[in-house]
């Protein structure tokens, strides 16, 4: 049932899927001319390029110099997971440390030219190489379960599967090498090689498709981010605020404070609307700083901004407001000349549960917002009258 498997190349196998691996490579390179340039995208399409490369060299050691094939072709595989593990790390706003992978690569590359030129030993430079894929192997799949939400889910669990099939298949091959003295290169055309280096090929082009699956998940979690953020001080917008609320769970209760700079409109007026903006991003930047964990910040409208944060049932604590309002002057004073904007009101209102009471929660801070403002006029105008 194997005789067909005489007649395969495993060189020809490689090519076939070299240029199936050039092929994604492009169109992840392409990626870069539709929308703005990620910041992974870069790390990915070195990595597609390596891992195709070296399987190809390591399937061409029959029409190359053998030693040399190997010796390139099995660092550029570790450089090209390397390459994948910044560029994920990348996506989750953690970039690795350089003496993190350095040690892998260099481990590799030593390896490869002392087995392969300075003491031949198969079985050391085989063992060399899966400790390396192991290693960087790891650092993936932890990386890639920091992704396993939103539009990454699929792509994630893809190469996931796809990382651990190639790295079991690598493990076969280098027990079978080191134990059963199994050919251990592309150059004997047996049915083993034949069906090893296929299948290799096609878990390696799973591995491109899974990069690809990744890139387009970042671009789609770049245009959601860009719809539901605002785009002046980062905190979310009001569909933001719509689609993180759409998660939260149905009996849990909350409190929902509105703010309002005092003055807004004279700052805007009267220094010009970049100092407004530089108001806004101040104040914003307050909010998170200050504002409990696990709250929700969001802009509103205009210089109206709220936070829904998560309460027991036992009690709510507004020192965090209390705080926040202590600190501004002086931020909000170094931000705008207008010693008007140097103050903020608001109004507070509890709702017991999300998807029920939470629009009405929100009206009822939103009043009382304006009766903390209509109270704050009262003041300065009695002075006047005065």
């Amino acid at each position: 049932m194997t005789h067909w498997l005489y007649s395969v190349d495993p060189a020809t196998v490689g090519v076939a899927f070299g240029l199936a691996g050039l092929a994604v490579t492009a169109v992840i390179a392409l990626l870069a001319r539709v929308g703005d340039w990620t910041r992974s995208l870069s790390w990915w399409v070195g990595a597609a390029f390596c891992l195709t490369a070296g399987y190809t060299l390591n399937t061409l050691q029959a029409y190359l110099d053998a030693s040399w094939a190997v010796a390139i072709s099995n660092p550029l595989t570790i450089v090209g997971a390397c390459l994948l593990y910044v560029g994920l790390r990348h996506v989750v706003g953690k970039p690795p440390l350089l003496l993190r992978i350095a040690p892998i690569v260099l481990v590799s590359v030593l390896g490869s030219v002392l087995f392969v030129f300075v003491w031949p030993s198969l079985p050391a430079r085989v063992i060399c190489q899966l400790a390396c894929l192991l290693v960087v192997t790891y650092l993936n799949l932890s990386a890639l379960r920091l992704l396993d939400h939103g539009y990454y889910h699929f792509p994630a669990r893809f190469l996931l599967v796809a990382n651990a099939l190639l790295v079991l298949l690598l493990l076969a091959r280098g027990a079978a090498v080191i134990l059963g003295s199994a050919p251990a290169t592309a150059v004997a055309r047996t049915p083993i090689n034949a069906l090893v280096f296929s299948i290799a090929g096609f878990l390696i082009l799973m591995f491109l498709v899974g990069i690809l699956l990744i890139c387009f998940a970042e671009k789609q979690t770049l245009l959601r981010r860009l719809a539901t953020e605002d785009n002046l001080t980062g905190v979310l917008n009001r569909l933001g605020l719509r689609d993180t609320l759409n998660t939260w769970p149905a009996k849990r209760s909350g409190v929902v404070t509105v703010f309002d700079i005092d003055h807004f409109k004279r700052v805007n007026d009267g220094f010009g609307h970049e100092a407004g903006d530089i108001l806004l991003k101040t104040f914003a930047q307050a909010l998170v700083a200050e504002a409990p964990a696990g709250s929700v910040i969001a802009r509103l409208g205009g210089d109206e901004f709220c936070v829904v944060e998560p309460v027991t049932a036992r009690a709510f604590s507004s020192e965090w407001i209390v705080t926040l309002k202590a600190r501004l002057p002086t931020l909000l004073a170094i931000a705008s000349p207008a010693a008007v904007s140097c103050k903020v009101s608001h109004g507070s209102a509890r709702f017991a549960g999300v998807s029920r009471e939470f629009t009405q929660g929100l009206r009822n801070a939103d009043r009382a917002l304006y009766r903390s403002k209509a109270r704050k006029i009262l003041r300065e105008v009695k002075p006047r009258a005065a």
